[in-house]
């Protein structure tokens, strides 16, 4: 899919970062973009940006069942057919996987995965052949990250939901891409739901890329037919050594863990 003129594009997480940067770019490339995310005042702010592109705007909390429901409900009752959907919208977690509470793991799989999941159910019968559905999933969705383990688990499930689709929906052609960025500069780190991100990452400056790159690589990887898209390409290196010697790189990482317990007990 490279051509977007004319076409009606659904984003979640529309309001800000990377689901801002790709309606941006996909309304000026002709596209009538359908904005959702869980801020009516911020998705019609990005709805003034994108004029005088057609944008609907609907609001909708995607870990609300009910929410997701009404929301696919509408996007069927105000358009006859979706291009392209964007499952973008994500939430991290900075935490141990044993330090993490229940309650706060199912919220971050409701809207990392099962809203993705759902979203595509209710949303496939509107997508024609020539459509796409683009997951947005993450580095951390190939190499697991201590102490942002459960995102990165969600993440996993994602990219796994992405290659499995892409599978299912082949024969009707409808092209299934996930997108696996670095790091984003984007307001996403200030929007975790458990603890906090370390302000130093060794080798952070190389894998980091701005919400309008990762956008343009994402509309670049769909005009080239990509099924996996990361970002920046530098990632590819990790994603190598995590396949190809995984012990290596797993143990560096394992020796950089510091557990909260721990920093008590030594305190």
């Amino acid at each position: 899919m490279n051509d977007f003129a004319g076409k009606t594009a659904l984003v979640t997480g529309a309001s800000s970062g990377i689901g801002r940067a790709l309606s941006r770019q996909l309304a000026a490339r002709g596209a009538r973009v359908i904005l959702t995310a869980r801020r009516q005042a911020a998705l019609e702010a990005v709805a003034r940006e994108i004029a005088p592109a057609e944008s609907i705007v609907i609001a909708a909390d995607l870990c609300d069942p009910a929410a997701l429901e009404g929301l696919a409900d509408e996007v069927e009752r105000r358009v006859q057919r979706v291009d392209l959907l964007v499952n973008n919208a994500g939430v991290g977690l900075h935490k141990a996987a044993i330090e993490s509470p229940p309650e706060t793991v199912r919220q971050l799989f409701a809207l990392n995965l099962f809203a993705p999941v759902e979203l595509t159910r209710r949303l496939v019968p509107l997508i024609p052949p020539g459509g796409a559905v683009v997951n947005v999933s993450s580095i951390a969705g190939k190499i697991p990250v201590p102490n942002l383990n459960l995102y990165s688990a969600s993440k996993y499930a994602l990219n796994a939901f992405s290659d499995g689709l892409w599978m299912e929906l082949r024969r009707k052609g409808i092209h299934v891409m996930s997108v696996c960025p670095g790091y984003v500069d984007t307001p996403f780190g200030s929007n975790i739901l458990l603890g906090r991100a370390p302000s130093k990452v060794p080798g952070k400056k190389y894998f980091t890329i701005s919400a309008e790159e990762c956008a343009l690589a994402t509309l670049n990887g769909l005009g080239r037919g990509k099924r996996m898209v990361v970002t920046p390409r530098i990632g590819w290196l990790l994603v190598g050594v995590a396949r190809l010697m995984p012990g290596l790189l797993f143990g560096r990482m394992a020796g950089r863990v510091r557990l909260s317990s721990e920093s008590v007990e030594n305190a």
